[in-house]
């Protein structure tokens, strides 16, 4: 019986998601110049990187880390204020509740 309460579908629940909330967490992606986590090297060419192939390569890496970082403060940032507004509602109700009985 609590089973299937327990363990919500993904869509149902993702169906209950903000507009707002719903584009954070799945962002359409843009592509851009630099935005191939992937390293660019050719794996049929065996030939050691040099120092600033490297370095540009650890720059990009970091660019993308930055990326992802600020991209999870973001939705951290959004869920909190999600779980206030559900705050707020639950003590609205509470309150509509509390005076009704």
């Amino acid at each position: 019986r609590w089973a299937a309460i327990a363990q919500p579908s993904f869509l149902s629940f993702s169906s209950l998601l903000p507009k707002a909330l719903s584009a954070v967490l799945h962002p359409k992606v843009t592509p851009s110049l630099n935005s191939d986590p992937q390293p660019s090297r050719d794996p049929i060419k065996k030939t050691p990187l040099n120092l600033e192939q490297l370095q540009t390569e650890l720059r990009d890496l970091r660019d993308h880390f930055d990326q992802m970082k600020s991209q999870h403060n973001k939705e951290i940032k959004l869920l909190m204020n999600e779980l206030d507004e559900e705050k707020r509602i639950r003590l609205t109700l509470q309150k509509v509740w509390s005076l009704g009985s």
